[in-house]
């Protein structure tokens, strides 16, 4: 017998696997029906919880109307466009909006983002059983947007640029009627438990007369930034009232106020700053800053408001701008002072709230400032 004839008969070969070349599209095909399932539930889930939290204001007693809404975007994000928003408080403040389009990742539900392409309208409340009226608001730009809403101060912030405000009643005059930019900041203050620091920043403001901007003269554009830390935010959050935040020891720490006119240059955007030195040289540079300001028990400030001045302005112009020197009290204000301030040039002075009223050194010049209870 040959050595051929003991060869062993070939075994017969496998088919090869088609896994290797249906499996990644299968794999692919589960993963997308996985999140299909995941957004379309979502979506309807945040459907509802609009609709809930529409009824919960209606309860409480607000204004909370819109038209019929849907949950668009998918795959990636979750969009809410409403038309004919009105949101209206029992006291009367709220906004509406003929259009506002709300819109998150569909994998970061904790931050939103939304725009007014169409302007807004703000009630302004009433003030003494007196309705104050509408503001309309129209801008490029106009949007919000809310990071970490689950924590307990979240990341806010409001911005448009190239604004134009008209108030319906006249006789409660806007600090300007246009600017070039606004922004408005709330982030958690760090390492401080239940508090937020906080940023207003416009440039470029212009306005009427009796109004912030049209005081110091409506021909030259102001800009202004006011910033500090807020304490006992959740009652602020949770109950919306000044009374009740200053009946819990609310108090405003680390103010800063910077106004420019004249020569501007913007002032910083989105930054929290420490100091209170003039941002450029201009026809008047105004920084005021408070260790800090607490309410006392009828909602009147109470603290020390160190003031620096430097441009051509009258400083008891500039106080009466700012409304701390009341025009009750110019009069008889306005010849102690002369005496004891400069009417240009750089000065120091500083301004007391106390016993509710407004004091530069023994002399009063005003009420001093009322929380909007």
């Amino acid at each position: 017998m040959s050595d051929s004839d003991l060869t062993l008969p070939a075994k017969p070969q496998k088919k090869a696997s088609r896994w290797g070349m249906f499996g990644p599209i299968l794999l692919l095909a589960l993963l997308c029906a996985a999140w299909s399932g995941y957004w379309f539930y979502t979506a309807g889930r945040i459907q509802a919880q609009v609709l809930q939290h529409q009824k919960a204001l209606i309860a409480a007693g607000y204004q909370a109307s819109f038209d019929p809404i849907r949950v668009t975007g998918y795959p990636y994000r979750m969009v809410i466009d409403f038309h004919r928003l009105n949101i209206i408080s029992p006291n009367g403040k709220g906004f509406s909006a003929p259009e506002l389009r709300a819109e998150a990742n569909a994998y970061a539900l904790d931050n939103w983002v939304a725009e007014a392409p169409q302007g807004l309208t703000l009630y302004r409340g009433r003030t003494g059983g007196i309705d104050r009226g509408k503001v309309s608001v129209m801008g490029n730009g106009l949007r919000a947007s809310a990071f970490n809403l689950s924590k307990p101060v979240p990341t806010i912030a409001i911005e448009g640029d190239d604004l134009v405000l008209a108030a319906s009643d006249a006789g409660y005059p806007l600090p300007f009627t246009t600017a070039k930019t606004l922004e408005a900041h709330v982030r958690p203050t760090a390492n401080v438990a239940d508090s937020a620091d906080f940023m207003l920043n416009f440039t470029g403001a212009q306005g009427q007369p009796k109004s912030l901007a049209g005081d110091f003269g409506a021909s030259k554009a102001l800009s202004l930034q006011v910033e500090g830390a807020i304490s006992h935010v959740s009652t602020l959050r949770d109950t919306g009232a000044f009374g009740a935040w200053a009946a819990k020891g609310g108090q405003v720490s680390a103010f800063r106020l910077k106004l420019v006119q004249g020569g501007l240059a913007p002032l910083p955007a989105n930054i929290f700053t420490t100091d209170c030195k003039a941002a450029s040289a201009g026809d008047l540079n105004v920084c005021a800053s408070s260790d800090l300001l607490t309410p006392d028990a009828a909602g009147r400030v109470n603290g020390k408001l160190k003031i620096e001045m430097s441009g051509t302005f009258n400083p008891i112009d500039v106080l009466g701008a700012l409304n701390l020197i009341s025009s009750d009290n110019m009069t008889i204000a306005r010849p102690l002072l002369n005496m004891t301030l400069a009417t240009q040039g750089a000065q120091k002075f500083a301004v007391e709230f106390h016993d509710g009223g407004a004091w530069i050194g023994p002399l009063k010049v005003s009420d001093a400032p009322i929380l909007p209870y």
